[in-house]
């Protein structure tokens, strides 16, 4: 059995959760999410304390399955009650973001500006137009959607230049040397 699968996790006070089918809907002050749960894996809640129980019976098939559900669970319970952030920050020199109601605007060198549409439940930030804040209720989408926007500019391992992470480090390598006269 997965030690994460066996976690208990408490549920605040303000958040409901109801479960139709396979479906388990989450509800918090900060929005509503949901997740499917696997066949063979029950969902229990007792009190304020929710936890997934494997049939032992396909213990070493779902086996994975259980931990997986049980961390993403905890995940949807966080997201409902705070909120999950991610930081990217802007390195070059003309390189910039802005952001209007629907899109994300980056000018990283390309001939034009790159709009990428801000999905359904996040929230976008610029601050002195390279740190990007994306906040949001669902960690698996808000991190996707980061991704997304540091694909646009992967950094450079040569100058530095590009899309990275707050406090990302990118190993900067030498470039070529001149041969010496022989």
């Amino acid at each position: 059995m997965s030690r994460i699968g066996k976690r208990i996790t408490i549920i605040p006070a303000g958040v409901t959760i109801s479960l139709s089918g396979s479906i388990l809907t989450v509800k918090g002050p900060k929005g509503t999410l949901s997740m499917s749960v696997p066949e063979h894996i029950e969902y229990r809640l007792d009190g304020d304390k929710a936890q997934f129980i494997l049939d032992p019976v396909y213990g070493e098939a779902l086996n994975v399955m259980h931990g997986t559900t049980s961390a993403r669970f905890a995940g949807i319970v966080k997201g409902v009650t705070e909120t999950f952030t991610k930081r990217l920050e802007i390195v070059g020199v003309g390189y910039k973001a802005s952001v209007d109601a629907v899109n994300l605007t980056l000018s990283v060198g390309y001939s034009h500006p790159v709009l990428m549409k801000i999905p359904e439940g996040m929230k976008v930030e610029v601050t002195e137009n390279v740190k990007i804040a994306v906040s949001g209720a669902d960690s698996v989408a808000l991190g996707q959607f980061a991704q997304n926007v540091r694909k646009v500019r992967v950094p450079d391992h040569y100058k530095g230049k590009g899309i990275r992470y707050a406090g990302e480090k990118v190993k900067i390598k030498p470039g070529k040397k001149a041969l010496s006269g022989s």
